[in-house]
């Protein structure tokens, strides 16, 4: 019985048996990655006096330990320091980015406070005085949600306190293309002009959730006070599709907290580019 080759040939390249898929190679790059965090807790008292008031840091920052190529483990790396602690960091170990942070916050903070302070003790008895408004804190938390079929996720929790009636916080998740190590924004995922229909859906699941009909009815609860809603580029993917994810004061008023609204992708598929950073996940 004869057997025709060029047959053959085709099925194994259609099935990526002779050649691996790009998908394989999107899988291939998530499986090779290792992380590790480095931890902080530390406290500063103005004066060095444990009596008076201080600073404190708690932080746990994540980073690549290992990756399949040392250029995208660094601009991996590189992008996490950027966003947790700025750009003059950049470049640097993990572990030494965040020591010199830690000596520039305390510094900081000593050179913000310290004479504020001494000028109101000055005026003020020890019972008058409110101390407590001289303390600064600062908490950093990153970690890694979602590594799958090339897409890395990674969200930064953070909350500062610089004295006042409360403090702020904040995540921010960034989406890393893992054949390439660089950040997924939306332009990479849709197609020009995305914008218009994107806001339509993102309002039609905001107005779903809090169980009204129109956007009136969104603003007499307390929505877009500050802004009108737009995609954000603070989302992040996972086998289902996005979570957009709007911090405080970004859309609603503080009381309000955060606001998410995901999307699936069977919801914007029309929408997205034949071949994008996310295609390895529907």
């Amino acid at each position: 019985m004869k057997i025709n080759l060029k047959i053959i040939l085709s099925a194994l390249l259609l099935t990526g048996i002779l050649f691996p898929s790009c998908g394989g190679k999107k899988q291939k790059e998530s499986d090779k990655l290792t992380t590790d965090s480095v931890l902080l807790k530390e406290t500063s008292h103005l004066f060095d006096d444990p009596k008076k008031p201080g600073c404190s840091l708690d932080i746990s920052f994540a980073y690549i330990k290992s990756a399949s190529n040392k250029t995208l483990q660094d601009s991996i790396n590189n992008k996490l320091l950027s966003v947790c602690f700025g750009n003059e960091y950049v470049g640097q170990d993990p572990k030494v980015a965040v020591a010199a942070y830690k000596i520039a916050y305390i510094k900081g903070y000593k050179n913000d406070v310290q004479q504020f302070y001494l000028e109101d003790q000055k005026k003020n008895s020890e019972e008058d005085l409110n101390a407590g408004w001289y303390n600064y804190s600062k908490d950093l938390k990153s970690k890694f949600t979602f590594n799958q079929d090339g897409v890395l996720v990674c969200q930064i929790d953070t909350y500062d306190y610089t004295g006042g009636a409360h403090g702020s916080y904040a995540s921010t998740f960034i989406n890393f293309d893992l054949l390439t190590g660089k950040q997924i924004r939306l332009a990479d995922l849709f197609k020009d002009g995305y914008e218009k229909e994107l806001t339509r859906l993102l309002l039609s699941k905001l107005e779903k959730q809090n169980k009204v009909t129109s956007e009136a009815e969104l603003e007499e609860i307390g929505y877009f006070i500050t802004e009108p809603l737009s995609p954000t580029e603070n989302f992040y993917l996972n086998d289902d599709g996005f979570t957009f994810y709007y911090n405080v004061y970004e859309i609603a008023p503080y009381v309000m907290g955060p606001t998410k609204i995901e999307i699936s992708f069977s919801d914007v598929e029309s929408l997205m580019k034949d071949e994008n950073p996310a295609s390895g996940l529907y």
